[in-house]
């Protein structure tokens, strides 16, 4: 696969993120408006987070880099542990099954196998890259001639349990449905599906050995978790999909919005915080009922549910002389 130049990737694939960092970063006045890298969403001021979790496809493409421009011993220890899955085959093409990680179809997934320290070095490395080749670019000058004054500078790294909150709850409070931990802008409006006229929830609900009276409507939940549906007469939780989709991730860029637009933020793959060995968010082997968002997820070394997604704080300082 041929690897696109970092302004293509990083900063349109990814959506690059920025920090809370101290509030001291915030523009004096009379100061332009800090600029907004591309892709992320604004959770406070000074604030931005990315909007999906960081994907195999910029995973491969921090390697690219660091295999180019850093010795071999460093590269080796920036490969994500491969054990977690089982070789996939790729649904579109007759070729041997390939590891998780490089295997076309899943791009777009959220990396896993990834450790706390690989995490770290992730963010430092795109913070180089994105200060010298976005940042101090020509098309971001252009774009903003009302920053040629200032040398803007963003630092990434990985949230505080408290920012991730904070832009996990997206400044809205839980939603209105059972098992809604946090609002979603709903893509459609949540549809019920009645037991007696979707004989699959029925097998699904069999095969599990639950109670499902014929009366029952069930409604399909808006995160990637151990259970996917739930029975509104009786709250009970359940999961059900067919046979081809039941890979349990699925592409970052998949699934409603919260309140500022970040995907996933609940369930797919819990996501690490800046504290080591604590994780927020769930996955999905996650069951809903043992979710909150004040729930946390430890984690020891690699894990094949365990992702993460960038913070980043963006500085802006006069040029000397200026």
């Amino acid at each position: 696969m041929k690897l696109l130049h970092p302004l293509q990737l990083t900063f349109l694939l990814l959506a690059l993120p920025l920090t809370v960092a101290a509030q001291n970063n915030r523009p004096a006045a009379g100061t332009p408006a800090l600029p907004e890298p591309p892709g992320t969403a604004r959770v406070a001021e000074n604030l931005f987070m990315d909007e999906a979790e960081v994907a195999n496809l910029h995973w491969l493409e921090y390697l690219h880099f660091i295999r180019r421009d850093s010795a071999l011993a460093f590269y080796r220890t920036q490969l994500p542990d491969s054990t977690g899955w089982q070789p996939v085959p790729d649904p579109e093409q007759a070729t041997p099954p390939q590891s998780y990680f490089r295997a076309p179809a899943y791009r777009f997934h959220p990396a896993t196998g990834i450790t706390y320290e690989q995490a770290r070095a992730y963010c430092h490395w795109r913070s180089v890259m994105v200060n010298k080749g976005y940042f101090q670019g020509a098309e971001f000058r252009k774009q903003h001639p009302e920053l040629r004054d200032y040398d803007v500078t963003v630092e990434y790294r990985l949230p505080t349990e408290a920012e991730w909150t904070q832009a996990a709850a997206g400044n809205l409070p839980p939603g209105p449905r059972p098992f809604e931990l946090v609002q979603t802008r709903s893509i459609r409006k949540p549809r019920p599906q009645k037991l007696a006229e979707y004989e699959d929830l029925v097998a699904c609900l069999d095969a599990q050995h639950l109670a499902h009276p014929a009366t029952e409507t069930a409604y399909e939940l808006p995160y990637n978790l151990r259970e996917n549906f739930y029975l509104a007469g009786s709250n009970q939780v359940f999961y059900c999909a067919p046979v081809k989709e039941k890979f349990p991730l699925q592409s970052t860029t998949i699934g409603p919005p919260n309140g500022f637009g970040l995907q996933n933020i609940i369930g797919n793959v819990a996501e690490m915080t800046a504290t080591k060995g604590l994780a927020k968010g769930g996955s999905f082997k996650t069951s809903v009922t043992e979710l909150k968002l004040d729930s946390r997820q430890a984690y020891q070394g690699p894990q094949n549910w365990l992702g993460f997604r960038c913070i980043a704080s963006v500085r802006m300082t006069k040029k000397a002389g200026k």
